[in-house]
């Protein structure tokens, strides 16, 4: 089969071929159909995930396909179910940017479940990890109806997510955006947007919101704007980061809570953001589809890309 993989930590990706897997028990056998990009991919190529790994290591950790096999054990799936979610197990190494990919029917660092009758691969593939996340912090910083929140990163995977859940509870939420993104994420639910480019954000938002904003959610990982970031917070509200962006001095703040995010009943959170999606409630901004043999060069190219980018199996 072929597949996306790297020999060595740290090693440039490339397409390769591999053997087909088998499913161990309480494993699957996927035919995956579709995979999505997540700037978790290339921190599992580089080592930074403080978990086991195998070689070659298969990247990719969102997906969806077809079971074609199942292992001893398994009792949540036959062959023939359509099925999606973050294949993340330890170890790391049997990822989705392949055309087969082997995942315990309970993966313990993800969560798998059925696709809805109807959703296209493409959708149920750009799901998991960014709706997850986007979902998870949005609940865990508590906004409420009538509150504002600031959203760095609003343009990217977990931000398009985030932008229109905190509008869905009536939250006014402010989107950094270029100019050329700008009508696009007001689109999704956004009140306001700021633009990175002509200038700097805090002085942005402390003109258009004089008495500060109730919440901010970092989603860019620039560990050292965060701080500056937070000072927009009043007193009593709430900042954190999806990557580890919360300084530890800011993280015993007494007059704001802060907070590094991390997603806790994986399963959970994947049954609803799909629920969300399948309802309509939410849009799933996929921007752009690369064939398999395009992943390198996509995970090459790095942040930056709006929406979802999907993968065609």
């Amino acid at each position: 089969m072929r597949a996306v993989t790297v020999h060595r930590i740290g090693d440039t990706p490339e397409l390769t071929e591999l053997p087909v897997p088998g499913p161990g028990p309480g494993e699957v056998l996927v035919e995956l159909a579709a995979a999505s990009l997540n700037p978790v991919d290339m921190g599992i190529a580089e080592g930074r995930l403080p978990m086991p790994y195998v070689m070659p290591l298969v990247l990719g950790v969102d997906g969806t396909g077809r079971v074609t096999e199942t292992g001893d054990g398994v009792v949540g799936f036959r062959p023939g179910d359509t099925v999606h979610g973050q294949f993340l197990r330890a170890p790391l190494g049997h990822g989705t940017f392949a055309e087969y990919a082997v995942v315990p029917e309970a993966p313990d660092g993800g969560a798998l479940q059925r696709v809805p009758d109807g959703m296209p691969a493409e959708i149920a593939a750009a799901l998991p990890t960014a709706g997850m996340t986007a979902l998870g912090v949005i609940e865990a910083i508590g906004l409420r109806a009538g509150q504002s929140v600031l959203i760095a990163g609003a343009t990217g995977g977990v931000g398009v997510f985030a932008v229109q859940l905190a509008a869905a509870r009536g939250v006014e939420v402010i989107a950094t955006a270029r100019p050329d993104a700008a009508r696009w994420i007001r689109g999704l639910g956004a009140a306001e947007t700021a633009d990175y480019t002509a200038g700097d954000i805090v002085e942005q938002v402390r003109r258009a919101r004089p008495d500060g904003i109730d919440a901010f959610l970092d989603l860019t990982r620039d560990t050292a704007r965060f701080g500056a970031y937070a000072g927009l917070v009043r007193d009593g509200g709430a900042a954190a980061s999806v990557s580890f962006s919360a300084p530890p001095e800011l993280l015993a703040s007494e007059r704001i809570a802060v907070s590094n995010y991390m997603m806790q009943d994986k399963p959970d959170l994947l049954a609803r953001i799909t629920a969300e999606a399948a309802s309509g409630r939410i849009t799933v901004p996929v921007q752009r589809t690369v064939p398999l043999e395009g992943v390198p060069e996509a995970l090459a190219r790095g942040g930056g890309a709006r929406g979802k980018t999907t993968v065609r199996i």
